[in-house]
C-alpha cells in the first residue's frame, strides 16, 4: 500500500482509479473522506426520508393556512356586508321614527287648535276644551323633541349628506 498523498489525503493508486471530479471518498472519487458504510448510508436516507416528508407536511399545512385565511377572508367581508345592510335599516328605522314624531306633533297641534276654537266658541265644557289644549300642545313640543333627538342621532350615524329625512318640506310650525 502506498503512503496518502499530504494534499489530497489519498494514494498515488487512489488518485489514479478515481474519476476526475467525482466527489472524495467515493468510488472513482479524488477526497480523502472514505465512503459510506451501507448500513449508515441508509440511515441517512431513512433521516432525508422523514426531512422531505416533513417538508411536505408543512407545505400542505401552509396551504391549508391559505385557504383558512381565504375563507376567514370571505366571512370578514360576509360580516361587513351584514354590517353594512343592518347600519341602513337601523338609518330607516330613525328616518321613519323622525318622520313619525314630526307627524305626531302636527297632530297635536291640530287637536290643540280645534279645542282652543272650540273653547273660543263657547262649545261644551270650555274649561275641558282648554286643558285638552294645553294637554296636546304639550304633547307636540314632546314629539317636535323626540323627532329633533332621532335626526340628531340619524346624523352621527351616517356619513356625511347620506343622512335619510323625510319628503316633506319642514316648516318653521313643526320646529
Amino acid at each position: 500500500m502506498q503512503a496518502p498523498d499530504d494534499a489530497t489525503g489519498a494514494s498515488a493508486a487512489e488518485q489514479d482509479t478515481q474519476a476526475p471530479g467525482a466527489p472524495v471518498g467515493t468510488p472513482g472519487g479524488t477526497g480523502s473522506e472514505p465512503a459510506a458504510p451501507p448500513g449508515r448510508r441508509r440511515e441517512i436516507d431513512s433521516r432525508l426520508d422523514a426531512v422531505r416528508a416533513r417538508l411536505k407536511q408543512l407545505r400542505e399545512r401552509d396551504l391549508g393556512a391559505v385557504r383558512d385565511r381565504a375563507a376567514a377572508s370571505e366571512r370578514v367581508e360576509a360580516a361587513q356586508r351584514y354590517a353594512a345592510q343592518a347600519q341602513a335599516a337601523a338609518s330607516q328605522v330613525l328616518a321613519s321614527s323622525a318622520e313619525a314624531f314630526r307627524h305626531a306633533a302636527e297632530a297635536h297641534e291640530r287637536a290643540a287648535s280645534m279645542h282652543e276654537r272650540t273653547a273660543a266658541a263657547g262649545i261644551g265644557d270650555v274649561l275641558a276644551h282648554e286643558q285638552q289644549a294645553t294637554l296636546h300642545r304639550t304633547a307636540a313640543t314632546a314629539d317636535r323633541q323626540r323627532a329633533e333627538r332621532t335626526q340628531s342621532l340619524l346624523s352621527e350615524t351616517e356619513p356625511a349628506g347620506l343622512a335619510a329625512v323625510s319628503d316633506e318640506p319642514r316648516d318653521g310650525a313643526v320646529r
